[in-house]
């Protein structure tokens, strides 16, 4: 895949975990527990990353197997299938714990292109 191409994938996923954290900047876990407009904004996010994900080449993706690829792609397809379905407890772990080392990840990923 084209480095440009996978810059653009990178980008798209660094603004979509952006978007998380604005989303859920100055909420308390009881509001976004309670707010289905928070969740579904959130959720859909997570849902673009794992599709955006899923299109990251296999060179980069086995550079970090400490990230959990798979589940990031899993996760996607439980959103997009069935959101109900969905434990919003588990979602705000993601997001205010497993997020922050994948955006390093992305963040350095970028960086990388653009020497």
């Amino acid at each position: 895949m084209k480095e440009q191409k996978v810059k653009i994938i990178l980008l798209h996923i660094m603004e979509d975990l952006q978007d998380i954290e604005l989303f859920l900047q100055n909420i308390s876990k009881e509001e976004f527990l309670t707010s289905s407009m928070i969740k579904k904004a959130v959720s859909m996010s997570l849902l673009n990353i794992g599709e955006l994900s899923k299109e990251l080449p296999a060179a980069l993706t086995t550079k970090y197997p400490d990230i959990p690829w798979v589940s990031i792609v899993g996760l996607r397809n439980r959103t997009a299938h069935g959101y109900h379905g969905l434990d919003p407890e588990i979602i705000w772990n993601i997001c205010n714990k497993d997020l922050k080392e994948f955006e390093k990840v992305i963040a350095y990923e970028i960086q990388q292109i653009n020497k």
